[in-house]
This record gives structure tokens, C-alpha cells and sequence, in this order.
């Protein structure tokens, strides 16, 4: 058992924005009481490549009372509508799909399926057409038209999520942290005292100073300094079914009138391009397996698409994998500290935020007297969540794109059973809720029915034939609200 209402000193290690969002979560649980403090390494200075969130993000900004506007202008954060796949299917110009982020909850859920979504795939329209914000994109329109329209009072079918530098976002955070009573030191951890008997971090060597804690937050990033190089938790390695390890970052000018609205991904030769838009520049950055290309090569190919050479920010090594117990004794891991996959689909800080939320949500139903059922069960939610992403984004390599080494590879890279069942029901029917339940993290998941049924369209795995026998069982009353829905996108698209 482990009383959580009887912490005093709370450390967090790491000042990026995992650190900060850490802090604050642990500052709106706790009472000015509890000391706070957070330790960043003078040698570890947060490299700003780009960020983005997805839907879980705004959530968080709003939990821990932070004006969204005042976020965008502090930070050069610009909004995100979702993303667009280019060249993944075929490696053509032409070959591009979307995965954004419509509003749902519009939309009955009938005999466990989504007919508005299935309507859609039996008339070949793209899922991700039954939001409004594709147009928005392809109109280029500007930053102020679009949080005009987000902070209407009239409805719209989209949400939003936010790119933005991560730089930027960690000073923002850190002084928001400094107003709400967090400490800050800035040191280098050396190494840690522990309980003889209980295992418990009970003392933070830093060069400077001692620092005594009675819970340690691990936010080090890839450094892992607490969970890898002293806890020894058990790795899960998902290298089998994720297979990039490398990435090279660089910056880009912006070539439209204002900022894109989505993150592009776009396929090259032996793995993908990312361009996360910020007010004054575009994050971004070479995604790709070292056994098809190395970082010269990889630059090389970079330039030639771009048409222009580029200054690029070193290399970055990864592998995808998790800790199998990200919270163990009385440290809790989160962010790149407690597992990576890739940046595809910016799974990396929706994964950080949700550990974060389901430590709050644990110590609320608990009155923080944690058993040890309850960290078992976190941690246990963790991997599933885990889980659930690398199935997500090993899905996007499922595709019949074939015209070099690497993507005649990806054809042959294993897949989850899990994921090669959902795919053989899919041959007779749409997703289903059912399907994730075991991707959840406390009754959340990252990617739904909307996400998998988008991307499997996308790419082929779900037909448009394997919808009729469900559109067909509806009753009269259902299959008007669907005509009406058919006629409104059709007109949209001009169909």
C-alpha cells in the first residue's frame, strides 16, 4: 500500500514539456502543502523539431486551467485539424489521403456500429470527409479565420488539436509553474540514495546538492535516467512490428500565405518526411530504417525531393518498445521515459498526457491510499495503451506500396495477432467499439472506430461491399437521417 496524501516532496526529473505538463498535473492534485520541484539538466536543452498533439491535448490545457489563446500566442502554437498521408500507397504525387478530427458525437451509434461512417465507405467518400475542416485546409485559410470559428457560438464538425515548438511550450509551462509555486533547480542528476528495505528513491544526488523526495516522476526522456539506469524495469520490444530507428530533424520555411492546417507525412524511399507547421517556420524531420539507407544517403534524398539543400539538426537513434512497469516503488515514468513507437501520428505526448490523467484519476477514486492492485492495474493499462498504438501505426505500413527495398520489406513485417483478427472481421463488417476495449487506458483510447476504419479504408482493408448488410438492417427512420447526410457531403464534394 502506498498513501499518496501523505507526500511532501515531490520530484520531477526532466524540464521538457513532459516535466512541466508532470508538475502542473501533480500541483492541481496536491495542495501548496507539497513542495514541487523540477530538476532539467543544463546539458539537456530541449530541442524544438516540431510537435503536435491530438484531441487529448486541448483536454489537458483545459484541466490545468491554461487559456487556450494566451497557449497559442505564448508558444507560436497554430492549430491542427489532423493529418494528410502523401505517396503511401503508390508513391505519386496524386496518392494522398486524410485522417482529421471530425465531431462524432453528432452521430448515433446503432447495433454497436457508426452508420454515418459506414455510409460513407459504401459510397467510396473518404471517412474523414464528413468533417468540414479538409476544405478549410485546401482554402489555406488563416489562423484567426479558424479560432473565430472554433470560439463561435455556431456548431461545426470538426475539432482541433494544436502544433506547436517544444521549446517554447516548455518555457511557457515553466513559467506557469513558477506562478502555481513549482521550484525549479537546474542540475544534473548523479545518482540516487534508496530505502534498504522498501526499494523507495528516498534521496536525488545532484552535483550541486542533495535533494530528499518521497515520489519521483521520470520525465529524462530518452536519457531514462531513473527507470532504465536504476529501477532495471523490464523493456517490451516492438522493433519486430515498428521498424524505423532513425530520424533526421530540420527546419523549413513556409511556402503557402499561412500556416498549414495538418501535419504532413510524406512516404519517400525508405520511410516518411513529417512538416508540422508553426507560426514562423515548419518542423521537420526524415523518419527511416537504417538498414535501407543510411543519414548521408537519407539528407541526400531529403534535398533532391525539397529541390534545396537543408541544414539538418543531427540524427536522432529510437527504438519502438515500453517499460513494462512504468510506475514501480515510488517512481512513475511517463513520456519518451516510459516507452516510444515513432513520431507517426503523435502518439508520444497523447501517451504522456494520458499516463498523467490516470495517475489523477487513481489518486481521486482512492483518496490516494494506493494498494498495490492499483499500480499493477496502471501499469497494466499502460502496456495496453501501448499496445493499441503500435497495432494503429503498424496498420499505416500495411499498404500495397511496392517500389523500393524498404516498402517491398514492409509488406513482410509481422503483424500483431490481434491486429490480423480485427482485419479478417473486417472483411464481413465495419469496426466496432468492441474491437479497441483492449487498447483502452481507463475507458480512453487514442484511436477509435473513426481512426482504424479511416486508415483500413484508406488503405484498402475494409470494402465498401462489407457495409451493406448493416446499412440495410436500419430502420426507415435511420436510413433518412443517412440520405440526408449522403446528399449534404456529396453536394460538398460536388459528387
Amino acid at each position: 500500500m502506498v498513501n499518496i496524501g501523505a507526500l511532501r516532496k515531490i520530484c520531477v526529473v526532466g524540464g521538457g514539456t513532459a516535466g512541466w505538463f508532470a508538475a502542473l498535473h501533480m500541483r492541481k492534485i496536491f495542495n501548496d502543502q507539497v513542495d514541487i520541484t523540477v530538476i532539467s539538466s543544463p546539458e539537456k536543452p530541449i530541442v524544438g523539431v516540431g510537435e503536435g498533439g491530438i484531441l487529448n491535448f486541448i483536454d489537458a490545457l483545459h484541466h490545468l486551467d491554461i487559456p487556450l489563446l494566451e497557449f497559442m500566442q505564448q508558444t507560436g502554437a497554430v492549430h491542427k485539424l489532423g493529418f494528410v498521408y502523401e505517396g503511401w500507397r503508390t508513391g505519386k504525387q496524386d496518392d494522398f489521403y486524410y485522417h482529421m478530427f471530425p465531431k462524432l458525437a453528432d452521430y448515433d451509434i446503432v447495433k454497436g456500429f457508426h452508420p454515418a461512417l459506414s455510409i460513407l465507405a459504401n459510397h467510396q467518400i473518404p471517412l474523414s470527409q464528413i468533417a468540414d475542416s479538409i476544405q478549410l485546409r485546401e482554402q489555406n485559410i488563416s489562423q484567426n479565420q479558424l479560432t473565430q470559428i472554433l470560439t463561435s457560438y455556431q456548431n461545426h464538425s470538426f475539432e482541433s488539436s494544436f502544433h506547436f515548438d517544444a521549446f517554447q511550450v516548455g518555457q511557457y509551462l515553466k513559467k506557469i509553474a513558477s506562478q502555481r509555486n513549482i521550484h525549479h533547480i537546474e542540475d544534473t542528476l548523479i545518482s540516487v540514495a534508496r530505502n534498504s528495505e522498501s526499494g523507495d528513491i528516498e534521496t536525488l544526488q545532484l552535483k550541486q546538492q542533495a535533494l530528499a523526495c518521497d515520489f519521483v516522476i521520470d520525465a529524462s526522456g530518452f536519457s531514462r535516467l531513473l527507470i532504465e539506469n536504476e529501477l532495471k524495469t523490464p523493456w517490451c520490444d516492438l522493433t519486430d512490428r515498428l521498424v524505423m530507428n532513425k530520424a533526421i530533424p530540420f527546419h523549413l520555411q513556409h511556402q503557402l500565405e499561412h500556416p498549414d492546417l495538418v501535419t504532413r507525412s510524406t512516404a519517400l524511399s525508405a520511410g516518411w518526411v513529417w512538416q508540422i507547421p508553426l507560426q514562423q517556420r515548419i518542423g521537420a524531420g526524415y523518419v527511416f530504417n537504417d538498414q535501407f539507407i543510411n543519414p548521408d544517403q537519407a539528407l541526400d534524398e531529403v534535398e533532391h525531393w525539397l529541390g534545396h539543400s537543408i541544414d539538418a539538426l543531427g540524427v536522432i537513434d529510437f527504438k519502438a518498445g515500453y517499460y513494462e512497469k512504468i510506475w514501480s516503488n515510488n517512481v512513475l515514468s511517463i513520456g519518451l521515459s516510459s516507452g516510444f513507437v515513432e513520431p507517426l501520428e503523435a502518439t508520444s505526448i497523447g501517451q504522456m498526457l494520458m499516463q498523467l490523467k490516470l495517475f489523477d484519476i487513481l489518486v481521486k477514486e482512492t483518496q490516494g491510499i494506493i494498494a498495490k492492485q492499483h499500480i499493477d492495474f496502471y501499469n497494466q493499462q499502460n502496456a495496453q495503451s501501448w499496445e493499441g498504438i503500435a497495432d494503429f501505426i503498424r496498420m499505416h505500413y500495411d499498404t500495397p506500396r511496392a517500389d523500393t527495398e524498404f516498402w517491398k520489406y514492409a509488406q513482410t513485417i509481422p503483424m500483431s495477432e490481434k491486429y490480423q483478427e480485427l482485419k479478417m472481421c473486417w472483411q464481413h463488417r465495419s469496426p466496432r467499439n468492441y474491437d479497441f476495449l483492449d487498447h483502452e487506458m481507463d475507458k480512453f483510447s487514442h484511436f477509435g472506430v473513426y481512426s482504424w476504419f479511416t486508415i483500413g479504408q484508406a488503405l484498402g482493408h475494409i470494402g465498401a461491399e462489407v457495409t451493406a448488410n448493416e446499412l440495410v438492417a436500419l430502420s426507415t427512420e435511420e436510413k433518412q437521417k443517412l440520405i440526408s447526410l449522403l446528399s449534404r457531403i456529396k453536394s460538398k464534394l460536388n459528387l
